[in-house]
């Protein structure tokens, strides 16, 4: 039997109408617990958090079992959203022990992108506050088609929110603070929108590590220790960072102390007063930015083994390749960085547009910048 392109496309919207008119929706009041209303969801149900403080009992991780999490979610298109007020938030708090606010995921047994079976398919995550956690306010790992939207992450130990190993999704009017290594982070992930958040009082306000076709727009990072990053690292399960925007975001005055817990991590070689800084990426478009204040540079460009001054021996056996290649740095303004730089960077690179001239193919064009190191930088054609 031979179906037409037009039936099967029939069938499948009377398929996801029949699944929307299934879709319950569980109220939780103060006083109740998140989890057991997740526990008792379906596929596709919204569940639906009255303001209170929430300080669930916990169970372990999806992704981690040794790790607790507060809210665990493993299924698909679960729907958790905070019902708040200016005056009356829905505030999930960790209790001692506590590694996690909210996690959605299932345990990992395979390439979860590239085999489709291995994801949660649809999260949503909004207006809730998550806070105290050691390790994540809000973690995803191996989801797609999701969103975190109106969350506040304050004071989780190491990140604030923590999409990784995602596909097709957006993290947007969000607010992250008290992190010390990430307040929003997107790692291992591909095509999303990072956009109209707020990181402040971070080591790293934003940070984009080994992902591709990510936009992060009209976003806020001020003090930070380092205002937007976008990375290629070593001994990752994705080994490129590519084809990446960073577009129409405030960077101002990221001076804050860095104060990384992990001495292993890359984060931990940021200094206090990186605006936008780009290592070992390709083909990234850094645009139509502002960057101010920043005490040690602007914008900056760089080899992965030059910025954390690798040896020879050390750079020789990383599985990347280290060179930033195709970053096209247009339409900024910045200007006013490299004022009072941190001494551990070269005094050369303390100016508002850097590059430690490695890779092909990058070049700048139409920025507004009062020093740049080399002068002049590569004009893009």
């Amino acid at each position: 039997m031979v179906r037409s392109p037009a039936l099967l496309a029939a069938l499948s919207c009377v398929l996801l109408m029949s699944a929307t008119a299934e879709a319950k929706t569980i109220r939780v009041h103060k006083g109740q617990s998140i989890q057991a209303a997740v526990d008792r969801a379906k596929p596709g149900d919204r569940i639906l958090v009255s303001p209170g403080v929430y300080r669930e009992q916990g169970k372990p991780c999806p992704a981690a079992s040794a790790q607790t999490c507060a809210v665990a979610i493993q299924k698909d298109g679960i729907k958790l959203i905070g019902v708040r007020s200016k005056r009356h938030p829905v505030v999930i708090k960790a209790r001692r022990g506590q590694d996690a606010g909210i996690e959605v995921g299932k345990p990992r047994t395979g390439d979860c992108l590239a085999d489709a079976s291995q994801r949660i398919h649809g999260s949503l995550i909004a207006g809730i506050t998550v806070r105290g956690f050691h390790d994540f306010g809000v973690f995803l790992l191996c989801v797609d088609h999701w969103r975190i939207t109106r969350v506040r992450a304050i004071d989780n130990r190491e990140y604030g929110t923590f999409p990784s190993h995602t596909v097709n999704g957006r993290l947007d009017h969000s607010f992250a603070s008290g992190a010390n290594d990430t307040g929003h982070y997107i790692g291992q992930s591909t095509r999303a929108r990072v956009d109209h958040n707020v990181a402040k009082d971070n080591v790293s306000g934003f940070e984009l590590e080994n992902s591709s076709h990510i936009r992060a727009d009209h976003n806020l990072a001020t003090g930070n220790t380092g205002g937007i990053l976008s990375f290629a690292l070593p001994n990752l399960d994705v080994k490129s960072n590519s084809d990446n925007r960073i577009d129409h975001n405030r960077v101002i005055k990221n001076n804050r102390k860095n104060t990384c817990v992990e001495p292993e991590d890359a984060v931990c070689s940021v200094p206090p007063g990186a605006g936008i800084l780009l290592v070992a990426t390709d083909r990234n478009r850094v645009d139509a930015n502002r960057v101010s204040g920043n005490r040690t540079f602007g914008i900056a460009v760089a080899n992965y083994c030059v910025a954390l001054m690798a040896s020879d021996a050390e750079c020789a056996a990383i599985d990347i390749e280290p060179n930033p290649d195709g970053t096209r740095t247009l339409d900024n303004n910045v200007k006013g960085n490299g004022k009072n730089p941190d001494p551990g960077v070269p005094p050369v690179f303390a100016v508002d547009l850097a590059w430690d001239t490695t890779g092909t193919d990058n070049c700048w064009a139409n920025n507004k910048a009062g020093t740049t190191f080399p002068t002049p930088l590569p004009a893009c054609p």
